[in-house]
């Protein structure tokens, strides 16, 4: 993954569900500050995404977004990407070469994948962190860098510490505030939003107006389990944009591996008898709060824990839809 100057246009956060709600304002809330932080959740979730909206809210915002994915580049080279190397360092290095953490001084880095880093990495790291000081590799001249690291994995770095692979104080320094962002599966209120989203930015590239999802189309992606997340929902969405003929997109345009199962999860009879009318965010808002109290045997708090909100908020919420 190359560097990635602030300059560059952010991908814009796009959810409305509250949990999704929630990971927002904390990020928000830590940007203010030069906190290293912890971006967990599986691949696809948005980790990069989130780390962007970070740096943007912060004061570094007009500084350098640095991104370094760790899984992408051999390990023999890693420490040269992250520190950089002097001419002759090694075979093939016949100059200088500047790392990212040079590249992001004064600004953010987001190294994508901390738990593939090697032993020997993970202390170089640790000592950026606490001194802000590194040397290129084969260099001699201590460099100093303002930098703030945004850490993002998808294993549970906790049980990596456990089975000794990574340095626990690495891991406490990096777990200053740690954001888990929920899958995608946790949080199908997002998945129409996110569609719409996706939907609008084919259209900007190739002109035109925004096409549709037919309800059947929307249908089995609220019945999918959605393993690659939001990655994956992308993939899909623009694969059946691709395909399809002129006018809404039906279903037999997706491509979509096995549903979550035979009788789906909460959003699964959200469209039941929608029929061809096209139904608005509130009447599918409506239908997923009726839905889970239906699943949750209209026990309110294990509803309203489902959902992601509070027992006065899942009751508003009745009340505005007339939900007995």
């Amino acid at each position: 993954m190359n560097a990635v100057a602030s300059v560059l246009p952010a991908e814009p956060l796009v959810f409305r569900s509250a949990r999704m709600a929630r990971v927002v304002e904390l990020a928000r809330r830590v940007a203010s500050s030069d906190a290293n932080v912890l971006l967990a959740g599986e691949s696809g979730t948005g980790k990069g995404i989130l780390a962007r909206f970070i740096h943007d809210q912060s004061p570094r915002r007009g500084a350098p977004f640095v991104t370094i994915a760790c899984a992408n580049i051999p390990a023999g080279l890693l420490e040269s990407e992250l520190f950089g190397h002097e001419k002759g360092a090694f075979t093939g290095a016949t100059e200088r070469r500047v790392g990212r953490f040079e590249q992001a001084d004064g600004g953010t880095i987001l190294i994508d994948g901390v738990s593939e880093l090697a032993p020997g990495l993970q202390g170089k790291l640790l000592r950026v962190l606490q001194e802000k000081a590194f040397e290129r590799l084969a260099g001699t001249r201590t460099l100093r860098v303002d930098v703030r690291v945004l850490a993002s994995t998808q294993a549970p770095l906790e049980e990596v510490v456990a089975r000794g692979e990574f340095r626990a104080d690495l891991f406490y320094r990096l777990n200053v505030v740690c954001i888990e962002i929920p899958p995608l599966r946790d949080r199908m209120e997002d998945l129409p939003v996110l569609v719409e989203h996706i939907l609008r930015g084919i259209a900007q590239q190739r002109g035109g107006a925004p096409r549709r999802l037919a309800q059947a189309a929307l249908h089995r992606l609220l019945r999918h389990d959605w393993p690659g997340n939001v990655r994956e929902l992308r993939n899909v969405v623009e694969g059946a944009a691709i395909v399809a003929e002129d006018g809404d997109i039906p279903a037999r345009a997706l491509r979509l591996g096995r549903p979550a199962g035979s009788g789906g999860g909460p959003g699964a009879g959200l469209l039941a008898d929608a029929g061809d009318r096209r139904l608005t965010l509130a009447e599918l808002e409506e239908r997923y709060i009726r839905e889970v109290l239906r699943l949750a045997g209209g026990n309110r708090s294990q509803a309203a824990r489902i959902l992601g909100i509070n027992r006065k908020t899942l009751l508003e919420k009745r009340k505005r839809y007339g939900i007995p």
